[in-house]
């Protein structure tokens, strides 16, 4: 694959990340602003945070397998998040 390619492959998968990291963040906003808290679902959310962090660092550093699951995996809920908020 050409370097246009790749760098345009990995573009998009980090967008998609990111997009999801703004998803996720707002949760964590939302669960964190009630008046009790739920821990575990928070503990869990920065979890889900810290492995987008990872999958971040694994496209910006050329992962192929992981650049193409995230565009694939990810990029499926982005799709399916949309397709249900405009019903």
């Amino acid at each position: 694959m050409s370097y246009a390619a790749d760098d345009a492959e990995m573009s998009s998968a980090r967008e998609i990340l990111f997009h999801c990291r703004g998803k996720l963040s707002a949760e964590i906003r939302k669960e964190a602003s009630r008046s009790q808290p739920d821990t575990q679902h928070l503990a869990d959310l920065e979890g889900v945070m810290s492995q987008l962090r990872d999958e971040i660092d694994a496209v910006t550093a050329g992962d192929r397998a992981v650049t193409t699951r995230v565009r694939l995996l990810y990029g499926m809920l982005i799709k399916a998040a949309y397709a249900s908020a405009s019903h």
